[in-house]
């Protein structure tokens, strides 16, 4: 089935949004050993005209998804593709109490005494800028993920900005909006030292700008290797294995702590591929998003971090051999 079956849903794979395009444009990935075409994000016409994919068109075609909703996912599953649940999405309701609970508004507050949230109009300049905090912030001088979340402010995109009382960027995020009722979380950052709440912050003002607009929901987007069930088939149950091994390098369990604290409402999402999912793929998607440079950087800072601690010791001991030596011998 080709991919115009997008044009027949209202639904679009995570980091997909739509534009006033003539033809869409599409984040190609080509995964070497399974042979299959990622399309890992795209910017679609906004009249969900998706009859321009040349190559996914044809039904030969092998071609892979990610962040598929379950009501694409099932459509797909009709059509032949293959479905697998990889982790939940947390979907905020901006007519209900998700970013006014007590512990949000809390937050919120406190941040409010060091700046204030803006939305920043798209420009070169804010380009820079995002690109300047993502450097400065958080894990930011490790390897990055690539390709499972949009990181470039675009014109389609919308950014969210906390500024303290200096004029700095202390925390962003960036959204996509599929359509007028839907946005969705792309990228979160934060500088290492900013207040406390300015996450919070941010998530309330663009949650009620957005509301005030007309949209009505807003996706925190996915946190993988979680599941609402523990019904897993096989391959689903091995890819959540896999990632939990990951502990370590991707705190999939403080990103759900964070998204949680919403409230939201939880869906699967799918990775879907057609005409299936090899475990090649799974190889695949590990190497080309930066999780295999991740967890090398990850295991290479530990064996630093064990080195530096051993040398610690031997100082440790050099220097108490020097006291006992000079208080008049060695104690033996």
């Amino acid at each position: 089935m080709p991919l115009t079956i997008l044009a027949e849903s209202d639904e679009l794979p995570l980091s997909w949004t739509r534009a006033a395009l003539a033809v869409p444009r599409v984040q190609r990935v080509r995964l070497p050993l399974s042979g299959l075409t990622w399309l890992a994000y795209a910017t679609v016409p906004a009249n969900n005209d998706c009859r321009a994919f040349p190559h996914e068109d044809d039904h030969r075609a092998r071609v892979l998804l990610r962040g598929c909703p379950v009501g694409l996912a099932q459509r797909l599953a009709r059509a032949g593709w293959e479905t697998i649940r990889v982790g939940i999405e947390g979907v905020i309701d901006l007519t209900g109490e998700h970013l006014h609970r007590r512990a949000v508004r809390k937050m919120a507050r406190a941040a409010a005494r060091f700046g204030r949230v803006s939305e920043i109009p798209w420009s070169p300049t804010a380009v820079a800028r995002l690109r300047g905090l993502a450097r400065e912030a958080r894990h930011g001088q490790r390897p990055q993920l690539r390709f499972l979340f949009r990181t470039i402010f675009e014109p389609e995109t919308r950014l969210f900005v906390f500024i303290d009382n200096d004029g700095l960027w202390q925390g962003a995020v960036l959204l996509t909006q599929p359509s007028p009722s839907v946005a969705v979380t792309e990228l979160m950052l934060r500088r290492p030292h900013a207040p406390s709440g300015i996450m919070e912050a941010i998530f309330a003002a663009a949650g009620a700008q957005l509301r005030a607009e007309g949209c009505q929901t807003l996706s925190l987007n996915e946190v993988p290797f979680r599941h609402l069930d523990h019904n897993l088939r096989p391959l689903e149950r091995l890819i959540t294995l896999a990632g939990r091994q990951m502990a370590g390098v991707y705190d999939a369990d403080g990103l759900y702590r964070f998204k949680a604290k919403f409230a939201p409402h939880w869906r699967p999402v799918y990775l879907c591929a057609r005409p299936r999912l090899p475990l090649l793929a799974l190889v695949d998607l590990f190497t080309v998003s930066g999780c295999l440079e991740l967890a090398a950087s990850s295991f290479n800072r530990q064996q630093a971090a064990q080195r530096g601690q051993i040398g610690d010791a031997g100082a440790r001991a050099a220097r108490t051999r020097a006291t006992a030596q000079v208080a008049g011998g060695w104690g033996e």
